[in-house]
Order: C-alpha cells, then structure tokens, then sequence
C-alpha cells in the first residue's frame, strides 16, 4: 500500500542510524529504511538498539518528531519530546483550567470512557447505562476498571490464552503492548503539535508520564485490540508461515488499519482511521477554548439522518455533498462494524 501522509516509524532491535542533511537511514533488524526528513511523522524504537547519535535527537527536535522507546521488560514507554514553541496558540493554561474544574474533568473523562465502551462492542456489549447518572470521577474509573476486566478475559479465553494471559511468552499481550507504545507516538505528535501538555491528562491520574496520550487513545482501544485479535487467528490458520515475528506483523497490520477509510458521523466526512487520533485531539482543543459546551469524540460510525452535530471542528477529509458521498459512506460503515465475533 501506497501512503501519502508522514510515515510513523517502527524500527525494531535498531543497529544503526545514518544521517544526511534531508534525509535518514535506519538499519535495524529485518531490513533499512531511508526516507527524508519531513516524511517522518513519529518514530518508535523497539527491542535493544545502537547508541543514537545528538545529531538525530537533534533534528529529531527540529522537525518536531516525537521518540518512543518500548522495551518488552518494562510497563512504561521512554519519550524524547520536542520543545514547546510559541508558534501556535498556547493551551496549556486552558487545559491547565479545565484540569483543576472537577465538573469539566468527570465530563471529559466520562466522554472518554463511554467512546471506549463503544469501540469495544465488537466483544463485549456495552450500554451507555453503565454511566448513566455517574457524575463522579473515581466511580467512571472503577467502572472502566471492572469493565476491562472483563472484557481481557473475554479476549484470551476467545483465543485461547486465557491460561497463558500472563506468561512472558504470551505474544498478543506482547503485541498489545508494541501497538499501545506505537499509537502512543502518533498521539503524541499532535498533541505536541497543538502545544498542550502530554503529562496533564482528566482520565488518568499521575502526571509522571504522558497521561492525556492515554486518555485520548482510550476511545480506539477497542479497533486496534481488534485487528490485533484478527491477526492472531489469521496467523494460527496459517501456522506454517512463521518467518516474521508477531509483533511485526501486528504493527504492519495497524499501519495498513490507520490507512483504512471511513466515515465519521459527527463531522459527516470521509477519513482515514489514522484522522481520529488527530481529530479526537482537535475536539479538545475547541472544548478547552470555551469554543463549544461540548466535548465531541470522532468515532467510525454509520450515516444519520437528522440536524448535523456541531463538533465545531473537521478531519481532514471528504465532506457531505458530493454525488457518491452517502453511498459510499454507507459501505465504509459495513467495513468498521461493532458485531461481536463468534468463537
């Protein structure tokens, strides 16, 4: 598959680094990747690596390119961020703001939380009951909490890993991980962009790593569990074919998944899977402005009819009006369904 956007980057058990004043050489395990400098929309290391040199950190903080290090032995990434600068609209005294309003915090999270549920529905049926009423912030915790539960153990005992959940070998928790710490990157990217604040999140308490990244990849856990989920069975039907490792064929799967289109109800357009993540961000940053009273998350969905919802913001990509535009959002509605799987 062709891609026309900035390429995230998944370099595993890195060896080397070559750098050119436009462009960059990665030389890692199972292959070389040169590409310039300006294409590169975020960079995740995985496994061991070779020391970097300054020079990459270096241009890395130049062209605001986000660093991500995932090693399997430990829970939390390693981030090399870019400084803030003063060249957009600076929103961290907002975010800041809205942080400390009790009220608005709950709001967002519970925002979060119920976007979550939805994109979970593929495996474990949600209600928006579950929250309904719940204005309390360590309640939606608790009830998210509960609910992950069980919708992990509905995941491994589905695969058949229940027994094997939490062994080092396990590779779809393995998997999981990379894609999270890989999502993480492409989060971070915009988020940095439209200069907020990585380590002030309103779902996730501490602020000792980037907590609004994982508050905002919440409502898509769901899609990517699933494609990882889907890849594990493909490659039991094809036990044969080991030549690559799961991981990597987790992430080439996410990569082609981010590309897929579809179409978003709330801003009624056509886009790209990968345009939530940045537009889940542009949806925060209107709320934080006082722009509108609500706090609107992009999600796939299927067309409405009605009033269309003022989100206030847009994705980059095809807007109602063209000739083919509904009939062909009906179909793209069919490819990203919510049906649970079958055992």
């Amino acid at each position: 598959m062709s891609y026309n956007r900035k390429k995230y980057l998944w370099l595993p058990y890195l060896k080397a680094v070559q750098i050119k004043p436009k462009t960059v050489a990665f030389i890692y395990k199972g292959g070389i990747t040169e590409i310039d400098w300006v294409k590169i929309h975020s960079i995740m290391i995985y496994g061991d690596s070779c020391d970097l040199p300054v020079e990459l950190v270096d241009k890395c903080a130049f062209y605001k390119i986000p660093i991500v290090f995932h090693r399997r032995n430990l829970a939390r990434a390693s981030l090399i961020l870019p400084s803030p600068t003063g060249e957009t609209q600076d929103l961290l005294g907002y975010q800041v703001r809205v942080r400390d309003n009790l009220k608005k915090r709950t709001y967002i999270a519970k925002r979060l939380v119920l976007a979550k549920f939805k994109g979970m529905t593929w495996l474990v049926p949600s209600a928006c009951d579950y929250l309904f009423g719940v204005a309390n912030l360590q309640k939606i915790r608790n009830i998210e909490a509960w609910h992950a539960r069980r919708y992990w153990q509905e995941y491994f005992t589905k695969l058949g890993l229940e027994k094997k959940r939490r062994e080092s070998n396990n590779e779809v928790q393995k998997a999981l991980n990379a894609v999270s710490k890989f999502v993480v990157g492409i989060v971070l990217r915009w988020v940095l962009y439209h200069n907020l604040s990585p380590y002030h999140g309103f779902l996730h308490q501490p602020t000792d790593y980037p907590a609004l990244i994982y508050d905002l990849i919440e409502p898509y856990r769901g899609y990517f569990d699933r494609v990882v989920f889907e890849a594990y069975r493909e490659m039991q039907e094809n036990s044969k074919d080991r030549s690559t490792s799961f991981v990597a064929m987790a992430i080439e799967k996410i990569k082609d998944f981010l590309e897929k289109k579809i179409y978003v109800h709330s801003t009624r357009q056509i886009a790209t899977f990968h345009e939530l993540l940045h537009g889940v961000v542009l949806s925060l940053r209107v709320y934080l402005l006082g722009e509108t009273r609500r706090f609107v998350v992009p999600l796939p969905d299927q067309p409405k009819g009605g009033r269309p919802i003022k989100a206030f913001y847009k994705l980059y990509g095809r807007t109602a009006g063209v000739t083919d535009f509904w009939e062909q959002a009906k179909k793209l509605s069919l490819q990203v369904s919510t049906s649970s799987v079958t055992n």
